[in-house]
């Protein structure tokens, strides 16, 4: 009974520190004891235990009276990349794509109702913006988020009631509105983003099915606007559909990945 209650209680710690990490996020990287606590729904002395229990292994650094992520998380980053058997599957295609047209090529999936980056092929030809594996972006802006669900027209619903951002005159923020967006999508077999996420950039996306049919992932193209208008990337739409298909089949006789 002893080693239950024991279990019990380690349980319930993991799960309390989890909670106090998930707090943590690219717009809030800083956070006061006070935050974390209402955050987390943990009182002020459990959360302050915790965080010098997750100092202690350097998940959590302390910045005076401010937290944030430890540099222990920076080791698993590596680890987590090489056992995705998708990315070792679709680099080389990307790779090859990206030297083909000279432009960055992009692989996402989707992780809690977000397109979550894990890899790209960038060229010298095509340089812009802030890139990092695990970037985050959101569905209703982006060509990769609009591949990524436009058969589970389900979570756009809880997407919209969370609420979106509009990022440019070309986001959409009307629900209604996204879920035509994401019909054509479906029916046409690819998405754009043209300067919906950021103005000045341009983006064509496909979707990666496997062998059930089900969408896994989605590979990207993108540039500028000044050199990539609208008519010139929407002529890479079929090399894009090529890829999506080689990798698809590469997928699908790689077994379980």
């Amino acid at each position: 009974m002893i080693m239950s209650v024991n279990k019990d209680l380690l349980n319930n710690s993991v799960m309390k520190a989890i909670t106090i990490l998930n707090c943590f996020s690219y717009e809030k990287p800083r956070l006061r004891l006070k935050d974390i606590s209402t955050l987390a729904g943990i009182n002020q002395p459990t959360a302050y235990r915790l965080l010098n229990t997750l100092k202690e292994c350097n998940l959590i650094e302390q910045h005076e009276n401010n937290y944030s992520l430890g540099r222990g998380f920076l080791k698993y980053e590596g680890i987590v990349l090489n056992s995705m058997e998708i990315r070792r599957i679709c680099l080389p295609f990307i790779e090859e794509l990206s030297n083909n047209l000279k432009l960055n090529v992009n692989l996402a999936v989707l992780d809690d109702h977000e397109v979550i980056y894990i890899a790209r092929a960038e060229t010298a030809y095509c340089a812009y913006g802030y890139f990092h594996l695990g970037m985050r972006r959101p569905i209703n802006c982006t060509a990769l988020g609009k591949v990524l669900i436009c058969k589970s027209p389900e979570i756009v619903s809880e997407v919209f009631k969370r609420g979106v951002r509009r990022y440019t005159l070309n986001t959409i923020t009307d629900e209604a509105q996204y879920l035509e967006e994401i019909e054509k999508v479906r029916l046409q077999g690819y998405g754009v983003d043209f300067e919906e996420w950021s103005n000045g950039i341009n983006c064509i996306a496909a979707p990666l099915h496997d062998r059930a049919g089900n969408i896994v992932a989605g590979i990207s193209i993108s540039g500028p606007t000044s050199i990539y208008s609208r008519e010139k990337l929407l002529e890479y739409v079929p090399l894009l559909f090529e890829y999506s298909n080689r990798i698809a089949a590469r997928m699908g006789s790689a077994g379980d990945w």
